[in-house]
């Protein structure tokens, strides 16, 4: 059977072995055959353009690898799979959970996954679709990578829920999100009342928080959903990681630049005294830089730490946005206005 992720699973089937949802697979081949069979076979069977790979076995069905249609068309008609077929194939056994399955195909980002038995013989495939999974096969290739990740989402999300059979369990799962907001929060207010002074003075600095926050939580959150799809990738070197922060710091220059700059017409607009439009302008442009690196090195350094930055990165990145931002916009103008 396929498993639906857009449907909730329970805690039963999430810790169910994979044998009992694992489904046949017709288009395995075994390794000394030819192309050429390979291909009369499939016209035979009129084959949709919906199967994407197909296994190679050994005469005692132990799986030995993995082919794509386009290297069946590219190759000589007289070679066998064996001279073709892809051997790192991740595959799993019929003994794992369904809630460990779904995590492995999210690691390697694949929708079909082998099952293998003890003998790693070829038991059948754990296919993961949404209820929509039709569209799935009719988006065009440059939607075909986004509607998959919207699949992987869902597959996070129905582990994730499949454990809250209770009300109680589900308060546990979400109150840290709100605590770290909560706390944040806090955090700022005590800010605000050490720069008391200057927000009494200078009172225009007060209307204009609300959009400094907007704009560093936006820009941490888009960083944070960048770095997220990077941690994709199976092995991440230290390098990429740099390339990565470099990217990040020369968007969120632009970003921030233009941001500063709409916000600095609009206040000159209403006012020709310029020290508090540069101080709200460049305190903006400050706080959304920082916002925009932390954003994107926070999910990294989870990652690195073996914890899941899929859960926890959310509310820390905005709980420190904030705070952060909090802190550049009223310092940097307090040093500039008094």
């Amino acid at each position: 059977m396929r498993i639906d992720v857009s449907k909730r699973l329970s805690p039963k089937e999430l810790s169910t072995p994979v044998e009992a949802f694992t489904t046949p697979f017709e288009f395995t081949f075994m390794i000394d055959t030819t192309i050429e069979e390979v291909l009369h076979t499939l016209q035979s069977k009129k084959v949709s353009d919906q199967v994407e790979f197909f296994y190679v076995t050994d005469h005692d069905n132990v799986l030995q690898g993995m082919i794509v249609p386009k290297d069946l068309i590219y190759s000589p008609s007289k070679a066998t799979l064996v001279d073709i077929m892809d051997t790192d194939v991740a595959s799993l056994s019929k003994e794992t959970t369904l809630e460990k399955a779904l995590k492995t195909m999210t690691h390697h980002q694949v929708l079909v996954m082998p099952v293998i038995d003890e003998n790693n013989r070829f038991v059948g495939v754990l296919e993961v679709l949404t209820h929509d999974h039709e569209l799935l096969y009719q988006a065009k290739k440059n939607q075909l990578q986004a509607a998959k990740e919207d699949i992987f989402q869902f597959i996070g999300l129905t582990i994730e829920q499949g454990k809250w059979n209770s009300s109680w369990l589900e308060f546990r799962y979400r109150m840290p999100w709100l605590a770290c907001n909560l706390i944040g929060g806090l955090i700022c207010a005590v800010i605000g009342e050490f720069y008391q002074l200057t927000l009494i003075e200078f009172v225009i600095l007060a209307l204009f928080i609300p959009l400094v926050l907007t704009l560093s939580e936006s820009v941490s959150i888009q960083s944070m959903t960048l770095s997220l799809r990077f941690l994709h990738l199976r092995k991440i070197y230290w390098i990429q990681i740099w390339r990565r922060v470099v990217v990040e710091w020369k968007t969120s220059l632009l970003l921030s630049a233009a941001c500063s700059i709409i916000i600095g017409a609009f206040y000159f607009a209403l006012s020709v005294d310029i020290k508090p439009m540069l101080a709200i302008s460049g305190s903006m442009f400050v706080a959304m830089i920082v916002s925009a690196t932390f954003g994107a090195l926070f999910p990294i350094i989870l990652h690195l730490l073996r914890l899941d930055p899929k859960v926890a990165a959310g509310p820390l990145v905005l709980m420190m946005a904030d705070i952060v931002t909090i802190a550049i916009y009223l310092s940097i103008s307090t040093w500039l206005l008094i």
